[in-house]
């Protein structure tokens, strides 16, 4: 990372460049923001809590799938419970943003 200022290469964790003085706007050290925990509009089953969760974990969706399956079916339905709980509190994924259309004369009209 270089300092946009001066151009000097930054240390690791800097948080001022050390030529000029001028402070680090975004810090190399700084992790990335972890993905957020929500149901997916796409590769749902029932309500997307098991996709989500994979996704949230970075894991495969098919094993949670099953382990919750397993789950619920070991627990004599009272982790279904939990699932539809987690079906109400998790939220769904935003939609994707569309621009706006400029503005003018609506097309297809003379």
């Amino acid at each position: 990372m270089h300092c946009t200022a001066c151009g000097q290469e930054l240390n690791l964790g800097a948080r001022f460049c050390s030529s000029c003085g001028q402070p680090v706007s975004s810090p190399a050290w700084a992790p990335p923001p972890a993905p957020r925990l929500v149901r997916p509009l796409y590769g749902r089953m029932l309500a997307g809590v098991c996709a989500g969760v994979a996704q949230h974990f970075g894991w495969d969706v098919t094993p949670v799938r099953l382990i919750v399956l397993l789950v619920v079916l070991c627990g004599f339905g009272s982790p279904l419970i939990a699932y539809i709980i987690a079906w109400i509190v998790i939220p769904n994924e935003p939609l994707p943003y569309a621009a706006p259309a400029p503005p003018g004369p609506p097309s297809g009209h003379l």
